[in-house]
């Protein structure tokens, strides 16, 4: 009786284990402690978020993005017409599930194109702390549809890509890149 317990209770752990690979995704790198406030509650505006964890936001258009997509539209009377917005009070976001939420980056090599510099090969760790909604006219200024000059996929504008704003302070760690990155990004624990 004792042998067949065991032997259901390792079948019941191993399960529920879900696999996780990594998938790809690009980065763009924010300064949190610039910000007074981030749309996850009770996470600090800043760009450690513990030992070794630096702070991110995910796109709401990314394929990772769980819960519904931040509130407002993109109006381009918040927008000056040269890639800058004239009233850049972000969306709301209320049903943002991956609060808290920890990703390994690990940098795959240039979104820019860029020849000069190269990925470390570290894999770093982000929680999510905040979100990059499309719907901000901080991002969405920057875009050519907006008289912008910024690509959508360096502004989290760009749907169906897993994208990531990054702390400023996981740039050497990836790569000595001065531009934005290709990435790998894959669920682990905090």
């Amino acid at each position: 009786m004792l042998p067949t317990l065991l032997a259901a209770a390792v079948l019941l752990v191993v399960g529920s284990i879900e696999p996780t690979e990594a998938v790809a995704g690009v980065s763009t790198f924010n300064d949190f402690g610039t910000q007074s406030t981030v749309a996850c509650a009770g996470f600090p505006p800043t760009n450690a978020q513990g030992s070794g964890i630096f702070a991110a936001a995910m796109s709401d258009l990314s394929p990772l993005w769980q819960g519904a997509k931040c509130q407002g539209t993109q109006d381009a009377s918040k927008c000056n017409g040269s890639g800058s917005c004239v009233d850049c009070v972000g969306p709301a976001c209320p049903d943002e599930e991956l609060c808290g939420t920890c990703f390994n980056v690990r940098c795959t090599g240039s979104l820019d194109g860029e020849v000069s510099g190269a990925c470390t090969g570290r894999t770093i760790k982000v929680k999510i702390v905040d979100a990059c909604p499309a719907t901000h006219p901080a991002n969405f200024c920057k875009i050519p549809q907006f008289g912008g000059t910024i690509r959508p996929i360096e502004a989290c504008e760009q749907p169906g890509v897993n994208a990531l704003d990054i702390a400023t302070t996981a740039r050497s760690a990836l790569s000595t890149f001065q531009g934005n990155l290709d990435i790998d990004i894959e669920p682990t624990s905090c």
